[in-house]
């Protein structure tokens, strides 16, 4: 039997709740310190599951405890949320840049990339001195890592500006690939008059002025194709590289969820050896007093077995 619209839209609400129980959950805990993060996972585990609700207990176990790196573009996410978007708000820039092969636009804005990277990395310092967990220059070496990161790739920015970043990330590229008609967009070159001679050579030599013209070009080919073998070597390097990288994160990641559930599983089977111990010691505790009361009773019995032998021998003897 179809559901009527009123169960169809109860479903609906209990779905949008469970969102906003798991994403206030997830906003909580990626805001604590990266030490905190899995004692209160495995706390509001729990919590959701002594209310019964089990498929929130199972999302909010897989939240995955965020890297130190990470842990500090979660803070920049929540505590500089403007200079954050600045920063990520250079990445069309570059993109345009790199795309038309302008490169005195790249130069300027890569220059600006350094300094904004650099400035937001230390800010993040100061930020985890405030929170009590300094970091490393190596963790803040690996958040300008995730940042520039962020610059390259449009996803990985996302995950920067939710704030709930996990992992550490890096780009190794060069950003979006140019356009394959596009020219380099060059800085104007300066005026250098022609020397006599050379003008001299072209008009009385068109022959040769036109095989010079043709050793350029043929050089300027061997240079561009030499250019597009090593990108598309370094771009192989770097889809390699990525594989090996999420094949090691997809582990990671299953050995932690691995452990979670093991530390869950031997929390829940030391939970039951307490139950167990509980009700062994009321049964012994019963049994204690059962076997009191089985004593006290035979004494009774044959206090009266004895009362009622001597009733009859006095009955004997009238």
């Amino acid at each position: 039997m179809p559901d009527t619209p009123e169960q169809t839209a109860d479903a609906d609400a209990d779905a949008g709740s469970a969102g906003a129980e798991l994403d206030a959950v997830a906003e909580h805990l990626y805001g604590l310190l990266p030490d905190d993060f899995v004692p209160e996972r495995d706390a509001a585990v729990a919590r959701a599951r002594e209310s019964g609700d089990r498929e929130l207990a199972r999302a909010i176990g897989r939240l995955r405890r965020p890297t130190r790196a990470a842990w500090l573009a979660n803070l920049l996410a929540r505590h500089r949320r403007e200079q954050l978007d600045g920063l990520l708000g250079l990445a069309a820039g570059l993109a345009d840049a790199q795309r038309t092969l302008d490169g005195a636009a790249l130069r300027q804005l890569s220059s600006k990339r350094h300094q904004l990277v650099a400035a937001m990395a230390r800010e993040a310092g100061r930020l985890a001195v405030q929170a009590g967990d300094p970091a490393a220059e190596s963790v803040l070496r690996e958040l300008q890592g995730i940042l520039e990161a962020a610059l390259a790739r449009p996803d990985i920015a996302a995950q920067v500006r939710s704030g709930r970043l996990t992992r550490t990330v890096s780009y190794t590229g060069f950003g979006p690939e140019a356009d394959p008609g596009a020219t380099p967009t060059p800085a104007p070159p300066e005026r250098t008059p022609a020397a006599p001679d050379q003008t001299d050579v072209a008009e009385a030599d068109p022959a040769a002025a036109e095989r010079a013209e043709r050793e350029r070009a043929e050089r300027a080919r061997a240079e561009r194709e030499r250019r597009e073998r090593a990108l598309a070597e370094a771009e192989a390097e770097e889809d390699a590289a990525h594989a090996r990288q999420q094949a090691d994160e997809y582990a990671r990641d299953a050995a932690l969820e691995a452990r979670d559930a093991a530390r869950n599983r031997m929390a829940e089977l030391i939970a039951e050896l307490d139950a167990a111990r509980d009700r062994e010691r009321d049964a012994a505790g019963a049994a204690r007093d059962a076997e009191a009361t089985a004593k006290s009773s035979a004494r009774a019995a044959g206090a009266a077995a004895i009362r009622t032998a001597r009733a009859r021998a006095r009955l004997d003897e009238a």
